[in-house]
């Protein structure tokens, strides 16, 4: 494999914003490449990730896609950095359980409130809106739940990889152009905001928070390479 800046293809305000953190807190040189759907679409990035999805990781010349295996990916190939439990442990299998709800039963919920004319027709989108909300608010609830019982992030007292996923799908129920502003009752769901506190409070966040919505000169300590180009 050679060794070439790797590069993560992102929609800004998506979810691959998980794999982007975790490359600002990895502290190596890394690009990201924005994608429109004209990009996706196209015959360049087919080359590069044949579904066409995102996020993916252009590795040298080794491409990955899928949040979660980029995730573990990444976590296996820098065990120093210590973003991930050390293998054989239950920590370990904690953050291999929390990211298949973030992306099994978390993202899936969002998703038909965001957009529910993509899941049914016209006549059925409110009572399937209902439907979704009651949904998506049940695992609101579980997450606010499991977070009471810790120090504030998702393993414990120290960010992990699984904060970085969560983050980038939690961070929707702020204000959002979608969902409108009073979306989520946040006062029912006190863990949760502290959870997104404490994580916009870290540099590292806003640094991916900048990149992702082309603002480079708000960064600060980040081995951001600069913009990937088609």
């Amino acid at each position: 494999m050679s060794q070439q800046i790797p590069v993560l293809f992102i929609i800004p305000g998506a979810s691959a914003f998980g794999p982007q953190l975790t490359l600002e807190w990895l502290g190596i040189p890394y690009q990201v490449g924005i994608t429109t759907q004209e990009i996706r679409f196209s015959e360049t990035f087919r080359q590069i990730n044949p579904t066409g999805k995102i996020g993916a990781l252009k590795d040298g010349d080794f491409t990955i896609g899928e949040n979660s295996a980029i995730l573990f990916y990444l976590a296996d190939k820098y065990p120093s950095k210590f973003f991930m439990p050390m293998a054989n442990t239950k920590e370990r299998a904690l953050a291999y359980q929390w990211l298949s709800y973030l992306s099994s039963t978390l993202h899936p919920a969002i998703t038909p409130n965001l957009y529910p004319e993509y899941f049914v027709n016209p006549s059925m989108v409110e009572g399937f809106r209902l439907m979704a909300y009651q949904r998506f608010l049940a695992t609101l609830e579980h997450i606010n739940t499991e977070l009471s019982k810790s120090d504030g992030y998702f393993l414990g007292s120290d960010v992990s990889i699984v904060d970085a996923q969560a983050y980038g799908l939690l961070r929707l129920i702020r204000k959002n152009e979608l969902l409108g502003e009073d979306f989520v009752d946040m006062s029912k769901l006190k863990h949760i905001e502290r959870f997104l506190n404490k994580m916009e409070d870290l540099q590292s966040v806003k640094n991916a928070i900048a990149i992702e919505n082309g603002n480079v000169s708000k960064i600060i300590n980040s081995e951001f390479a600069g913009y990937f180009e088609f």
